[in-house]
């Protein structure tokens, strides 16, 4: 597992400044719009307490300091230090009166008490983390009772004819382009891989419920590419 890790990590150090970049480019800019539809669904408000999970370069945490508020700090944690320095960098641009901290940390062993937070997200980055469900039964610990997890991931599609093109494009042109926008093949063949190894949305949703999270379902996203999960700790 610890060689796994390693590698993930070399893979997320080569790619981290232009890893937002390039999201936009391979996505077509969708998941910006995906990323506000899980915050969304967060129904979080002034003065909850939220987690991002592999925060990365810092998304999903400005879109949640700008729904709390200026008064209610959000916590990013990732395992990457390169990813998280871009965060900073970028943070610190466009959330000038908002609190943020970021930490460098292990999802599989979180450095909260129970019963921390009030939600936590996290957003294409399950599939990176060598052991789900560690991972989820730790969301699940430090979550207050009543609090929400929120788990934005990229899926298959549904349709036929759609997944048809889709594997096309996500199998062999996506490797392509990622190597012409980073000189490093190898990162985005692992991103192709990561995904086609990934857990179906049942069975993510099967996890989220054995673990002990109630009413967990997921929402489809541009016909199934991407997914919401989400569950809540029982009070």
């Amino acid at each position: 597992m610890s060689e796994m890790i390693t590698d993930v990590q070399s893979v997320f150090s080569s790619i981290a400044s232009k890893y937002d970049k390039l999201n936009t480019i391979l996505t077509l800019n969708i998941d910006k719009i995906w990323r506000k539809k899980a915050v969304k669904l967060c129904t979080i408000k002034e003065n909850d307490r939220v987690l991002d999970l592999c925060c990365g370069t810092g998304k999903m945490v400005e879109l949640e300091c700008r729904a709390v508020g200026e008064n209610t700090e959000v916590v990013g944690l990732d395992f990457n230090k390169e990813m998280l320095d871009v965060g900073y960098k970028n943070l610190n641009k466009s959330l000038t009166n908002y609190k943020f901290s970021l930490m460098q940390g292990d999802a599989m062993e979180l450095p909260f008490e129970d019963s921390t937070f009030n939600c936590i997200t996290i957003a294409f980055g399950l599939r990176n983390i060598p052991n789900k469900r560690k991972s989820i039964s730790e969301m699940y610990r430090v979550l207050k009772p009543g609090g929400k997890v929120v788990c934005l991931e990229l899926s298959k599609p549904e349709i036929p004819i759609f997944r048809n093109v889709y594997n096309l494009y996500f199998n062999y042109v996506l490797p392509v382009i990622g190597y012409l926008g980073t000189q490093d093949k190898a990162a985005y063949y692992y991103l192709r891989d990561s995904v086609n190894g990934f857990m179906t949305k049942k069975q993510l949703r099967h996890e989220f419920k054995n673990v002990g999270f109630e009413n967990s379902e997921f929402k489809s996203l541009t016909c199934g590419i991407a997914s919401i999960h989400y569950g809540i700790k029982p009070l």
